[in-house]
């Protein structure tokens, strides 16, 4: 989805033109956001995606103690 252009500072001091709701830096690789709204989205996506991870991470390691650590321990 094109946007109108619009110049944007990233922290390490690079101006980007920006016509879409985020690009990656070309100086330092953060990334630029359109507007706060997007930077918003995308970091709850991000926490979220972390979580999901983490979860995931947990119940397979429940899963490997339950399934083969007590069994070889006598628990």
């Amino acid at each position: 989805m094109r946007l109108p252009p619009k110049e944007v500072v990233c922290q390490c001091g690079h101006v980007s033109a920006l016509d879409t709701t985020k690009l990656l830096c070309i100086k330092c690789g953060k990334y630029v956001f359109y507007n706060s709204q997007e930077k918003r989205k995308h970091r709850s996506k991000t926490i979220y995606a972390v979580v999901m991870l983490a979860l995931g991470l947990g119940f397979v390691t429940y899963l490997f103690i339950e399934m083969v650590v007590s069994p070889i321990l006598g628990r």
